[in-house]
């Protein structure tokens, strides 16, 4: 028997139902939902939403956006539309593997486009073959973004959260393709080396690449840092605290 919990994210903002044992969250989906800014009436897509908690988090701070999610397991892609549902967020998932052509949502493009690509390449990472399917690479980074980019209308956004190290392979991904390249480390305390970054770009953008501070997570002590704070808990966008920093 599959045993699941229900854990508060946001501060209880967002509740989430997800197998005990199996894939769950963790903070870089929350951190990837604060790096994503959307008008009313548009359309983000979230590739492997897992259980949703990436459109869920953005419902919390943008509750008229119309989203999408693309699932291959159907345990998870199930959970994905319970979750929406009692969360009340206007979330379609797709049932998919995004390898298999043509894909449910072919010639579909979306304002936005946001992913947390499973990027472990280590045996043995995760045991649980849920969380196997989740976290380990099976599909190479540049055919993850190729189908992301690919339902990318001209002038959106596509956000992604990956390891500090895979920062090469992605710029080679996006490179001609996206323009006006941000890239925000996130460092898990000060002087500490980011392990992970956020990469966000415009399509056709020609504007230059910046690369912001690093978002410092922790203080010495282990406790958050204001700004954590504020991303995981109070469901802040990076944005707004990056004009007030």
């Amino acid at each position: 028997m599959i045993h699941y919990t229900t854990d508060e994210f946001l501060g209880g903002r967002v509740l989430l139902k997800q197998p005990e044992n199996g894939y769950r969250a963790t903070s870089d989906a929350v951190l990837l939902a604060a790096a994503v800014q959307a008008k009313p009436n548009e359309t983000i897509l979230d590739v492997g939403t897992g259980t949703g908690v990436i459109p869920l988090c953005l419902h919390a701070r943008l509750p008229n956006v119309i989203y999408t999610g693309i699932e291959c397991q159907s345990e998870l892609a199930a959970l994905a539309r319970e979750n929406a549902a009692f969360n009340r967020c206007d979330l379609t998932v797709v049932e998919a593997d995004i390898t298999h052509k043509p894909s449910p949502i072919h010639g579909r493009q979306f304002h936005h486009v946001v992913t947390n690509p499973p990027f472990y390449t280590e045996s043995g990472t995760r045991n649980h073959p849920q969380t196997a399917t989740a976290y380990k690479q099976q599909v190479p980074l540049s055919v993850w973004l190729g189908f992301c980019l690919r339902h990318l209308r001209a002038k959106g956004t596509l956000t992604l959260i990956h390891r500090t190290e895979s920062l090469p392979e992605i710029l080679t991904c996006l490179h001609g393709r996206l323009g006006g390249l941000e890239v925000f480390p996130i460092e898990p305390k000060p002087g500490k080396s980011a392990k992970r970054i956020i990469v966000r770009g415009v399509m056709g953008s020609k504007k230059p690449l910046t690369l912001h501070a690093g978002l410092i997570m922790h203080r010495m002590d282990d406790t958050r840092t204001e700004i954590a704070e504020c991303l995981m808990r109070q469901g802040q966008g990076i944005d707004e605290l990056l004009k007030t920093s």
